[in-house]
């Protein structure tokens, strides 16, 4: 998914140094200013779902989810059972990941910065929120709450928007 994302993200600059945009004579950066305003709505958007969390909802949620894993995952011991369990995860996680917000920024950091940094970033903070999930999410989730890790992912959006302007205006 994050190597999609980023040939998505890479192949949106190339077009924007193919079709330049010109304003005044002076080229303007159409992929960087994507980026930003992609953003920019996400980090606004998780903001405001954070400011108006419902409970219920995030029950809901992962209800739903232990379901769909139930339903998929092997059950018993074994190299079969393994086997199965880490198809249906996969299955899981590349439905669920395509087309989030995670996906979209994804492609909207490649447009702007260099893809072997987003890559190893994009990897890194999803092997980590998968490794805080499976080892401790049930323990992390008595200390930070949904809406809390709502507000930073959220304002870590606006950090990296502002990032990209800085780096569009130097």
């Amino acid at each position: 998914m994050t190597i999609i994302s980023v040939v998505l993200g890479r192949t949106f600059h190339y077009v924007d140094d193919v079709l330049p945009f010109r304003l005044g004579g002076n080229d303007l950066p159409v992929d960087d200013i994507a980026a930003v305003c992609l953003l920019v709505y996400f980090g606004v958007s998780t903001l405001l779902d954070a400011s108006s969390s419902d409970a219920m909802k995030a029950e809901e949620e992962q209800k739903e989810a232990e379901l769909a894993v139930s339903e998929f995952s092997g059950n018993g011991a074994g190299l079969l059972s393994a086997a199965s369990t880490i198809v249906s995860t996969f299955a899981l996680v590349f439905v669920a990941e395509w087309g989030d917000k995670s996906f979209f920024s994804t492609i909207a950091l490649a447009a702007a910065s260099s893809p072997l940094g987003v890559i190893g970033g994009a990897l890194a903070g999803h092997g980590a929120a998968t490794l805080l999930a499976v080892l401790g999410g049930s323990l992390l989730g008595t200390f930070l709450s949904e809406k809390v890790i709502a507000y930073i992912g959220g304002t870590l959006f606006l950090v990296f928007a502002a990032v990209t302007v800085i780096e569009i205006v130097s």
